[in-house]
């Protein structure tokens, strides 16, 4: 379950964004509508959690791109409380409204509502190479083996999945490991891929996960749905 944080305030996004790892969604981070349009030509979206007060083009605009460009729920967060901002957001095609502060496990909550209503709340079980990879479950087996992957391997690899090919840079996989991005170091990312691809590599054949020199790590081969 991807969700999209786009938010101007660093210390409010962080504290979202860590609430909803806690919850157990994977969360990637954006200040501006520039840095939403950049996380999302990587990954795909479930939800996307915007703020309306958003430096440079305003939070309604880019609601107004976000879907007419693709079919990701969308919930405005905003500290703007009066009836006619709501029902102008609403109009834009925003599926859900809050006003601020936010109780993080209501927040969590309405995005798995929303998801449901879109039909994006899924089971989450995908094959790759062999191997069954439980997005929900956070598991990789092989019939009765367990590729017993931690969590900050799980994540990289779930990410890696959510891409679907495409290359993923190494500050986008270093945000969805770590419980304070501020701290993290771009070393551990290779650390956990190097990892990964020793206990899900298959004799003989290529590596499971590509590097892209100089920008991050991509799939070889697409994970199918089961």
């Amino acid at each position: 379950m991807r969700v999209v944080v786009v938010e101007d305030e660093a210390l409010t996004r962080r504290a979202i964004a860590l609430a909803l790892r806690q919850e157990g969604f994977s969360v990637s981070e954006a200040a501006d509508a520039v840095g939403c349009r950049a996380v999302l030509s990587q990954v795909r979206a479930d939800v996307i959690i915007l703020d309306l007060g958003l430096p440079g083009m305003d939070g309604l605009s880019l609601a107004r791109e976000l879907r007419a460009a693709g079919d990701a729920g969308l919930i405005v967060a905003t500290r703007e409380a009066s009836h006619e901002a709501r029902i102008q957001a609403l109009d834009t095609g925003a599926d859900d409204y809050l006003v601020k502060p936010i109780h993080y496990g209501e927040l969590a909550a309405r995005i798995r509502s929303v998801m449901r209503r879109r039909g994006l709340l899924q089971d989450g079980r995908k094959r790759l190479a062999g191997w069954v990879v439980d997005l929900k479950a956070r598991t990789v087996t092989a019939g009765d083996t367990d590729a017993g992957l931690t969590r900050g391997e799980f994540d990289v690899l779930a990410r890696l999945i959510e891409a679907e090919g495409k290359i993923v840079g190494r500050e986008l996989l270093v945000q969805g490991v770590s419980r304070r991005p501020e701290d993290a170091d771009l070393r551990s990312v290779d650390v956990l891929v190097s990892r990964l691809r020793r206990k899900l590599g298959v004799a003989g054949e290529e590596t499971l996960i590509a590097t892209a020199p100089g920008f991050g790590y991509r799939l070889t081969r697409p994970a199918e749905s089961l």
